[in-house]
């Protein structure tokens, strides 16, 4: 596949932040040049980002948690210490879909809220290292990651939080992403039309964050699953971790995953159950399989495409995903 970018800028985006928060980080940007990069997973859904989250996940030093969602919500804290505390202990520890999946992450509260107070002053920056490491200390392992598809979205707002951020953009055929995504319960729709277009904006905010944050790669899903060796390499390497073959037997790991995932309120839904949280994910216990790849070609018709192809607009010719 052609399209693949590693890029290294010195420009961080902090204009969308606000002043608290990102003086916050900036105060702890030489701390971070000692920290390991974190690893943060991103995409359009249903483009990979759960196999390449599992598979970081198998890796011996790094425990990469459920969906997370909340740092979009904690990012524009601001007030006192005290105030900003609060306020991030209840959005964390919230246990609504759009807001947190606190649940999923099998952590104790109290135990939480202790991390929490034991930082002065507090800052949303301390405060996010605190629930990555609690989760990590949890997994019995040094290291952390994160992935969460939405934050496409608003990577330079993490990297002004976390400096250490090293961003993973997963894409994937506009195609093989649209029918899959119809087949859950937070599809933007069933038209063609408006899957291709929430492609396009998810892949293009990916790509246009790239100049705004100091690293950034891209893997492609197809190169996931045709070639997982290699692409994982490249993510090691990216990351600073050592190859380990762990990360190719990540059946185990997909399977406790799954197994944590509870039913869930939504913020405008109502209560989305366990199986249908589980059923989207079953591959992630299964070994990658080419016969995932090119669905489209199989299961849409030529108009279809077209339709899709259209809302897609020029990036897919630009990825050569055209058909």
């Amino acid at each position: 596949m052609t399209g693949k970018l590693v890029f290294e800028s010195s420009r961080v985006a902090v204009a969308d932040i606000p002043r608290e928060t990102a003086s916050a980080a900036h105060g702890t940007a030489p701390a971070a040049l000692r920290r390991p990069p974190l690893p943060v997973v991103v995409g359009c859904p249903r483009s990979g980002t759960s196999l390449l989250a599992v598979m970081l996940d198998s890796h011996p030093e790094v425990a990469v948690p459920p969906e997370t969602t909340f740092l979009g919500p904690v990012a524009w804290l601001y007030g006192s210490s005290e105030v900003v505390r609060r306020g991030f202990f209840d959005v964390v520890t919230a246990d609504r879909i759009t807001v947190s999946n606190w649940s999923d992450f099998g952590l104790d509260k109290d135990e939480f809220w202790k991390r929490l107070e034991a930082i002065e002053p507090f800052t949303v920056s301390a405060g996010l290292r605190a629930f990555y490491a609690l989760y990590a200390e949890r997994e019995r392992k040094p290291r952390y990651g994160e992935k969460t598809p939405g934050y496409v979205f608003v990577m330079p707002a993490i990297a002004a939080l976390l400096p250490e951020a090293h961003f993973i953009h997963v894409i994937r055929d506009p195609g093989d992403t649209a029918l899959s995504w119809r087949k859950t319960w937070f599809a933007p729709g069933q038209d063609f039309r408006i899957l291709g277009a929430e492609w396009r904006k998810h892949v293009e905010a990916g790509r246009r964050a790239s100049t705004l944050v100091r690293r950034y790669l891209e893997v492609r899903f197809e190169d996931l699953v045709l070639h997982a060796e290699r692409e994982l390499r490249r993510v090691c390497e990216f990351v600073s971790l050592s190859w380990d073959p762990a990360m190719l037997d990540y059946g185990g790991r997909g399977a406790a995953r799954l197994d944590r995932l509870q039913a869930r309120l939504h913020a405008r839904r109502p209560l989305i159950d366990r199986d249908q949280r589980t059923t989207i994910h079953a591959n992630l216990t299964r070994a990658p399989d080419a016969d995932r790849l090119d669905v489209w070609r199989r299961e849409m018709t030529a108009a279809e495409r077209t339709e899709l192809e259209d809302a897609a607009g020029p990036l897919v010719r630009e990825l050569g995903y055209a058909a």
